[in-house]
C-alpha cells in the first residue's frame, strides 16, 4: 500500500548573516594614563587655577571640569575626582573662611540645615549618572560649565 506524503513547503531563501562585531575591553574608570613633563605641567596649572578660584571666588567648578575632561576622566572617576578635590580644597579654605568672618553660628546653622538635602540628593545623583552614556555626560558637563562661566561673567 501506498503512504500519502504531503506536499514539500518551498523553503525560504535564507538571510545573509550580519557580520559580528568586535568585543571591546571593559571600561574600568580610572584615570587615564599621563606620563611626560607636559602632561604634568598641564596638571600643575589646572590645580593651582582651580584652587585659586575656588579661593577667591568659589569658582573652581568650571576650571576643574575642563581638566578632568580633558584629561580623558570616564565618569566615575570625573565625579570621584571631583568630589575628593573639592573636599581637601574646603576643608583647607575653612581657617581662612573662619578668619575672614565668611564662617560664624549662623552659617553654620543655615550649613546644617541644607546638608538634609544633600543625601537625597547623593541617590538621585547615583540613579541618573548610571543611566546617563559617557558622551551625554560629557556634553552636559561641557553645557554646565559654559553656563557657570557666563553666569560668572555677567555678576
Amino acid at each position: 500500500m501506498r503512504t500519502l506524503r504531503r506536499p514539500r513547503r518551498p523553503r525560504r531563501p535564507r538571510r545573509p548573516r550580519r557580520p559580528r562585531r568586535p568585543r571591546r575591553p571593559p571600561v574600568v574608570p580610572t584615570a587615564p594614563d599621563t606620563d611626560g613633563a607636559g602632561a604634568r605641567l598641564k596638571a600643575g596649572s589646572y590645580g593651582v587655577l582651580g584652587g585659586f578660584t575656588t579661593m577667591v571666588a568659589n569658582a573652581g567648578g568650571p576650571v576643574m571640569s575642563l581638566y578632568l575632561l580633558s584629561a580623558g576622566f570616564r565618569k566615575l572617576g570625573f565625579l570621584g575626582t571631583s568630589a575628593w578635590f573639592f573636599l581637601i580644597v574646603n576643608v583647607a579654605k575653612v581657617p581662612f573662611s573662619v578668619g575672614l568672618g565668611l564662617i560664624d553660628g549662623r552659617s553654620l546653622l543655615l550649613d546644617a540645615l541644607l546638608a538634609l538635602f544633600v543625601v537625597p540628593g547623593a541617590f538621585i545623583g547615583k540613579a541618573c549618572v548610571d543611566r546617563i552614556n559617557q558622551k551625554l555626560f560629557e556634553r552636559l558637563v561641557i553645557a554646565a560649565t559654559v553656563l557657570g562661566g557666563l553666569q560668572l561673567l555677567l555678576r
